[in-house]
């Protein structure tokens, strides 16, 4: 077990998390969806309490205890009046050892699910990054909803879920981090609280993201979805991992292209052309190979017309990367920005725990300042020469089919596909 302490006496509050390794990527193949639902199904019943009974104990605490589910990890987190703070996490210590996965609840958790789904579906942003996370070409693990779909969570065994629920939740296997009104001895004994009557096991080996695939021919998909007036866009493909010298270089070159109101996409793309309310990049971070990815939406009118001006502009930052200046700028800009992401106890317990989860040294996450003020023009140019691939980038527009298929057709984004905007 991993411990991370954040002391602040500004409130009498104390923020609570715990995290389990593994996350998405551990779902089995087919059953996408599985290691989220099991984590849900958990907090639905444990101990000697039902759902109702814990979110009542919950309100007469004042505290909460919400659970979530992301590609390399599961977590448990909530906050409460320090002097609560041990009532609350006896509730939380019985949905970590003693959940009941309830078949009822299970079945309830099913059609919410769907319910959710369908609320991706409607909204164009998360539709085209539940297309982009299929199809951008990283490691396998990394392709798959951690959501679900309409066929794998149909396929969920309760018993099932609760044995791997159980090999995941482990002492060997899980970071516990406080943040606020408490110090160390305190949350170490309260750790220990936690985990006292979980079962002993060693912690399974985690799920292999080492390796993406080589980067595939540039391609597109059409999600068709009727009567959109605006095109949601996304392009990219793999990127390096967190934790490397390349990625800290290519987030200079992020924030340069797309990462802030003066960067280059929003310039030429908002600013100047009028095409979209906002255009930003990302790279994403995770314990392998993630993506570098551009984002934004354009009325259908003009789509057509931002994609081949970002597209352009993909080219030419891979080609010729930053200049002296920009670079200037983005040190300036990311070193000025760094105080507000650890300015309270729950961000430094943010960046801690990040670092612990994706397997990075301890003091790696808090020494970016140092590690951003070594880098140099020449590395953020050879990152984005061997990273930044648009020729064979993938492009998912959620768009009306009828529409947009001729002006995306005549653009020099690769074979086009048209998929129903429910296919997945």
């Amino acid at each position: 077990m991993k411990l991370i302490v954040e002391t602040s006496r500004d409130t009498p509050l104390v923020w609570y998390q715990v995290f389990a390794r593994g996350g998405a990527a551990a779902d089995p193949e087919g059953l996408e969806g599985f290691v989220r639902h099991a984590a849900e199904l958990a907090r639905r019943g444990a101990g000697e309490r039902s759902r109702a009974d814990i979110d009542q104990a919950l309100d007469q605490l004042g505290a909460s205890l919400n659970v979530s589910a992301t590609r390399d990890r599961i977590v448990f987190s909530g906050v409460c009046l320090s002097r609560n703070l041990e009532a609350t996490l006896a509730i939380a210590a019985d949905v970590l050892a003693r959940p009941r996965f309830d078949a009822d609840e299970h079945a309830k958790l099913v059609t919410e699910t769907r319910s959710v789904i369908d609320e991706v579906r409607d909204d164009d942003g998360s539709l085209a990054q539940r297309f982009f996370v299929r199809e951008f070409g990283g490691p396998a693990r990394y392709t798959r909803t951690a959501l679900g779909t309409d066929d794998s969570i149909g396929r969920f065994d309760v018993g099932a879920a609760r044995d791997a629920f159980c090999r995941m939740v482990v002492p060997d296997n899980l970071v516990i981090g406080f943040a606020g009104d408490i110090d160390e001895a305190s949350a170490r004994a309260l750790a220990a609280r936690l985990v006292s009557d979980l079962r002993t096991d060693p912690a399974t080996e985690l799920p292999d993201v080492g390796a993406a695939p080589p980067l595939g021919p540039r391609r597109a998909l059409l999600v068709d979805k009727p009567e959109r007036t605006q095109v949601q866009l996304m392009v990219g493909h793999t990127a390096p991992r967190f934790g490397t010298d390349e990625f800290d270089a290519l987030s200079v070159v992020e924030t340069i292209f797309g990462g802030t109101f003066t960067s280059r996409l929003m310039q030429e793309l908002r600013v100047k052309h009028g095409w979209t309310y906002g255009a930003s990049c990302r790279a994403g971070r995770a314990r392998g190979p993630l993506w570098f990815r551009i984002d934004f939406a354009s009325a259908a009118d003009v789509a057509a017309q931002a994609l081949a001006r970002a597209l352009e502009m993909f080219r030419d930052i891979a080609a010729d990367g930053i200049t002296e200046a920009e670079l200037a700028f983005a040190k300036s800009y990311l070193t000025g920005s760094w105080p507000f992401s650890i300015a309270t106890a729950r961000n430094r317990l943010r960046v801690r725990a990040e670092e612990a989860i994706l397997g990075l040294p301890e003091g790696y996450g808090m020494a970016w300042p140092e590690r951003l003020g070594a880098i140099t023009l020449e590395q953020t140019r050879a990152a984005a020469q061997q990273w930044l691939h648009p020729d064979n980038a993938v492009t998912i527009a959620v768009a009306t089919a009828e529409d947009m298929l001729d002006a995306l057709s005549a653009l020099p984004i690769g074979d086009l596909q048209v998929t129903p905007h429910d296919s997945y």
